[in-house]
């Protein structure tokens, strides 16, 4: 048997040291079936912490409530798992062996767009949220929206009371006017949670560079996205491709301001059922499902492919999660 390539024990033994954070995990009704199995598998790769999304834009307050409810419960009481509300949280979580996670919206519909009610979800445990999701909606306009409009004035105090409650903002989804406004008038670093580079791979939901130049001077993160509609011409997907929007960041602001936020698909029949029940999805230039990502398991993989590039240790642990940790340090109280 040959003896494992340098790189390979190398990127084993920083995995098994590093912080490492997931931005998007799917969590509404529909990706539970699958949910529980994903994350015994982001835990068993080496994943430290994993945001799950808890409602979508086209929920309603009262039954994203009850499901968060019984989400929250439910999650409390698995062995492998900690729900985490603090950064001292998840490092504590890291030491114990066990798997990190909190939540997140996207989309404010779960709030009926009230930004009285940022504190509320802030109180029960959601750290992070996307106002616009997509399309219009009465804060702004999301990244398939034609007009490009930007933040409302409701939109901006929606932003106002978010860094005044400590929810961090995700511009992920919105448009790009949205997007830099959001950053403009945020006093805090916004995240882009699990957005790919539009220089790489031409698509609506990928951030250009004036928007990755504009979050990073405000000193924010992006997530890279694994799904291959994102990362390649083809929509293939693999470590190669995540690795080369990873470094496109890196190149263009600094290895400081990019980190992981995979997306995996792992509710294939539900993405093809949404799919097939409206033309909307393949108008924006998504292609049918199943839909290819970079599943937990290939994370020495990024890893070794970021050591061959030349990346030192430092720069590696920040992409795997320093550079959201530190990000979500400036935001949650």
């Amino acid at each position: 048997m040959s003896a494992a390539h340098p790189y390979q024990s190398s990127s084993a033994a920083l995995v098994k040291r590093a912080l490492v954070w997931e931005s998007a995990v799917g969590w509404t009704p529909e990706c539970l079936a699958e949910g529980p199995e994903m994350l015994k598998r982001f835990h068993a790769s080496g994943f430290s912490f994993a945001s799950l999304t808890i409602g979508a834009d086209w929920d309603k307050p009262e039954p994203t409530l009850r499901h968060f409810a019984h989400q929250r419960r439910w999650l409390e009481n698995q062995p492998h798992l900690r729900v985490v509300e603090s950064v001292s949280d998840i490092r504590k979580a890291k030491t114990d062996g066990l798997l990190g996670v909190s939540f997140h919206l996207q989309g404010a519909g779960p709030l009926a767009y009230e930004p009285a009610l940022l504190s509320t979800w802030y109180r029960l445990g959601v750290r992070w949220i996307i106002p616009a999701y997509n399309t219009r909606n009465p804060l702004g306009d999301g990244c398939h929206e034609p007009s490009d409009a930007g933040l409302s004035m409701l939109g901006r105090a929606f932003v106002s009371e978010a860094n005044r409650v400590g929810m961090m903002l995700d511009a992920s989804h919105a448009g790009i006017k949205t997007s830099l406004d959001m950053i403009e008038h945020s006093s805090k670093p916004v995240i882009f949670s699990h957005s790919s580079a539009r220089a790489i791979k031409t698509h609506e939901r990928n951030v250009t560079d004036e928007q990755i130049r504009a979050l990073a001077q405000r000193g924010g993160v992006v997530g890279i996205n694994s799904i291959g509609a994102f990362v390649a011409e083809d929509n293939s997907s693999g470590v190669a491709g995540v690795v080369r929007h990873i470094d496109h960041i890196a190149q263009l602001v600094g290895p400081q301001h990019v980190g992981l936020g995979l997306d995996v698909v792992f509710y294939q029949a539900f993405m093809t059922q949404l799919f097939d029940s409206s033309p909307l999805m393949a108008q924006r230039g998504y292609p049918r499902p199943p839909w290819a990502d970079v599943k937990p398991e290939s994370l020495p993989e990024i890893v070794e492919a970021l050591q061959r590039l030349g990346y030192d240790e430092d720069a590696i642990l920040g992409v795997l999660g320093e550079n959201f940790l530190r990000v979500a340090s400036l935001n949650w109280q």
